[in-house]
């Protein structure tokens, strides 16, 4: 395939994944604001601990199988078809197991409600994930059929939220429509897999096991790690701070996660590629220079953007009782850039080349950072001791898996672009500050935002972007 084809052929991806992301960025921002004003600062903090603690006992049921099925699809596409079958039944078998232990950890909660939502929703989700299929779709490349899929499962789910939330009461529909619609999209997705001739036989075949599980195994462990540096934080305020403080803490986290989403789109459409390209000693660091050099030039903006506007946007977004939370918004917002570059080292370029025990070492990094920041500073600042520990947490990943990337890895990912996406992003949010003092309509600000950023790579960094478009045909 010539290098305008293949041009040509991931614009298609990007904008198919673009679209779906777009959609449902949309659409969390309308839930979530819906979401977080309809359940209050508590119940929200509660819905969120929920969340965390499904999260780590989800882990017993997926113990890093779909992430070692998902890579050996991308690199080896039908030749690795046949270990789907092993994936699945290693999948339910976990599963039972899980279920049986979100049981067990409800049985420790002293509310009663929350008590409920862990088994509802715990059980639920370990189940029905068992026919989750998103990995697949992208290793395959079928990103056209994922975005839809995708955009289905995001509607169902905010038909859910706004037809039954009314009060804190409704909570119990927020893991209903959530298990509902993955349940429902991911039956759609195998029937499509199945008519376009992806089919294999359903063997049990427990001497292949092994081979699966001890990367899975690595895979898992990463999860873990994973979990540990993105959930602590909601574990450790409730425990010091107590529920109010966790529903501000979890609701700024989660609009600084809506911000990341945008920068994730390219690493998600790059991972197969990245997979088949492993060994190439061009193409996977020109396909690295592409993730790094879109971080750049978006998520600088977008943190600077953040942190002048967040007096502005936070209680706009999420209400005027989450007006105490700008300060830690202010802190939590360095996760735009931290986020998607420990997503781009790790778990892109390191999980696509296979090194399974570098991915696992530099997400061990990261949680060992954010847990023991986790237990150090909100006791001594709050909840913006939880950001911190957070965002670092995330430094930790991208630090450590950016030094155990090769060589050539390494050296692509030193775009040319940062030096001019700083002096523009700085020069954005000097306009931003002085234009706070005029009380702009929240759109308003963010638009001129925008467009100053704009007019600036225009005059100063026209011809450098250009020869970076360039240098990737």
């Amino acid at each position: 395939m010539s290098a305008s084809k293949s041009l040509l052929r991931y614009g298609g991806f990007v904008l198919s994944v673009t679209t779906a992301r777009v959609v449902g960025i949309v659409l969390t921002a309308a839930t979530f604001p819906f979401l977080v004003r309809r359940l209050g600062v508590d119940v929200y903090g509660l819905w969120s601990y929920v969340a965390a603690v499904c999260a780590f006992t989800g882990l017993v049921a997926n113990p890093g199988l779909t992430s070692y099925a998902a890579q050996q699809v991308a690199s080896r596409r039908e030749a690795a078809f046949e270990t789907i079958s092993d994936v699945l039944i290693l999948r339910v078998l976990a599963s039972g197991v899980a279920a049986l232990a979100v049981v067990v950890v409800a049985g420790f909660e002293v509310r009663q409600d929350v008590r409920f939502l862990l088994k509802l929703y715990g059980v639920a989700s370990v189940l029905t994930g068992a026919l989750s299929l998103d990995y697949l779709l992208s290793s395959l490349e079928l990103f056209h059929v994922q975005s839809l899929i995708s955009i289905a499962q995001q509607c169902v789910y905010a038909a859910g939220i706004f037809i039954m939330i009314r009060s804190p009461r409704d909570v119990v529909w927020v893991p209903l429509s959530i298990v509902g619609s993955s349940f429902l999209t991911s039956s759609v997705g195998w029937v499509f897999l199945w008519r376009k001739g992806y089919r294999f036989r359903l063997l049990i075949a427990p001497r292949r096991w092994t081979a699966i599980l001890v990367p899975s195994l690595h895979y898992a462990g990463s999860s873990l790690m994973s979990n540990l540096y993105h959930r602590s934080g909601h574990l450790a305020v409730r425990w010091y701070l107590g529920e109010h403080a966790l529903g501000l803490y979890a609701a700024v986290v989660r609009l600084a996660d809506v911000l990341k989403n945008f920068l994730a789109i390219t690493q998600s459409v790059l991972m197969p590629r990245m997979a088949l390209r492993a060994s190439s000693p061009e193409r996977l660091p020109q396909l690295t220079r592409i993730a790094a050099s879109v971080l750049i030039w978006f998520g600088v903006p977008l943190t600077v953007g953040g942190w002048i506007t967040a007096p502005v946007i936070v209680p706009w977004v999420l209400g005027p009782q989450f007006h105490e939370a700008v300060g830690a918004f202010q802190w939590v917002v360095l996760y735009v850039i931290t986020g998607p570059a420990a997503m781009l080292f790790a778990g892109t370029i390191l999980y696509a080349m296979g090194r399974h025990r570098a991915y696992f070492v530099s997400t061990l990094v990261g949680a060992l950072t954010a847990v023991v920041l986790s237990l150090i500073l909100p006791l001594l600042f709050g909840i913006a001791g939880a950001c911190v520990a957070f965002v670092f947490g995330e430094l930790g990943v991208a630090l450590c898996a950016f030094w155990l990337c090769p060589p050539q890895v390494r050296a692509a990912a030193k775009t040319p672009l940062l030096r001019i996406a700083l002096v523009a992003s700085a020069l954005m949010g000097v306009v931003l500050w002085a234009a706070l003092p005029r009380h702009l309509a929240p759109l308003a600000l963010v638009g001129l935002g925008c467009v100053v950023y704009a007019i600036i790579w225009a005059g100063v960094g026209r011809n450098l972007l250009k020869r970076t478009v360039e240098g990737f045909q």
